[in-house]
């Protein structure tokens, strides 16, 4: 990066500094631009200047070599670093990612750093779309369409798309696989909402097959044949093995004492994905580190 000298025009005269830089400074923040004034970094004429200057023909414009931490949606670019590394597989029309926790795939108003404002913040990624959700805390694989053609391909196949999470339950099962069919359905309960098993509900069903047994917690997998909103959160409830660190439909003291175990957020992690397109895909997703220290501190607890 190198310093730059812009000689100011007959039809650059009259503007304020700080807007011409911003004009000039593709990407880099206001605050940027204000602190680099300020700290005397800009030079016009040789000499400093405030930000409200205004230019006049002429004038010699020296400019530092700027580097910034964030692109022009104010996303961080380690952030958006670390994202495509988590990228598993990037097909012409879609992509898979291994989506971190606490981050959440689409976000409300205001916020940044989610999964698709990010990855759309790269250009060749612009027209990303999600295929499928996963709740802010649960991790794993997500898919995501890069074209109309993928995402309305990948709507029409939804039911034929194999999903496996691991999950940490609540006590130990007493069967090694157990298929739960229940109808589950939105309702408001207190002013919130929160989805129930349900006559009528949405068909709805999951297969618990147990992996490993703790003390009082059972490791398992879970194969859904459908993909309603926390379904597996409320499937597992509703036998009375709910999932481990699920603020809303689990278990509050098993919650707390989970904590002493580092367990800070729902133990629910995509861990395998499989579907047609142009040909048959299956991709896996290894359980995060987070995940798998809680299970080492289990281990050592016991």
């Amino acid at each position: 990066m190198v310093v730059k000298y812009i000689h100011i025009s007959e039809d650059e005269t009259g503007q304020r500094l700080d807007n011409f830089l911003l004009k000039k400074l593709k990407g880099v923040p206001r605050s940027l631009i204000y602190k680099i004034i300020r700290g005397g970094q800009v030079r016009i004429n040789k000499g400093r200047s405030k930000v409200s200057y205004k230019l006049s023909k002429n004038d010699i414009l020296r400019i530092p070599p700027i580097t910034t931490t964030e692109n022009s949606m104010g996303i961080s670019r380690k952030f958006l670093d670390n994202l495509e590394k988590n990228i598993i597989y990037d097909h012409k029309d879609f992509m898979v990612i291994d989506k971190p926790p606490k981050i959440a795939v689409h976000s409300g108003t205001g916020l940044k750093n989610d999964i698709i404002s990010s990855i759309k913040s790269i250009d060749k990624y612009k027209n990303i779309t999600p295929v499928h959700r996963l709740d802010k805390n649960t991790s794993g694989c997500l898919i995501l369409a890069k074209n109309y053609k993928a995402a309305s391909f990948f709507g029409s196949i939804m039911k034929k798309i194999q999903k496996t999470y691991k999950v940490l339950l609540k006590g130990k099962l007493p069967e090694d696989n157990i298929i739960v069919e229940q109808p589950l359905i939105n309702s408001r309960q207190g002013g919130k909402r929160k989805i129930v098993v349900s006559n009528p509900g949405k068909i709805s069903k999951s297969t618990f097959i147990k992996i490993h047994e703790f003390n009082y917690l059972t490791l398992v997998n879970v194969v859904l044949d459908t993909g309603r909103t926390h379904q597996i959160r409320v499937h597992a409830a509703n036998i009375e093995h709910p999932v481990c660190g699920d603020r809303i439909y689990g278990d509050e003291d098993v919650n707390k004492q989970l904590l002493t175990f580092g367990l800070d957020r729902i133990f629910l992690h995509a861990e395998k994905i499989s579907f047609v397109y142009d040909k048959k895909y299956i991709f896996e997703s290894k359980l995060p580190n987070d995940l798998s220290n809680v299970l080492d501190n289990i281990r050592d607890g016991q």
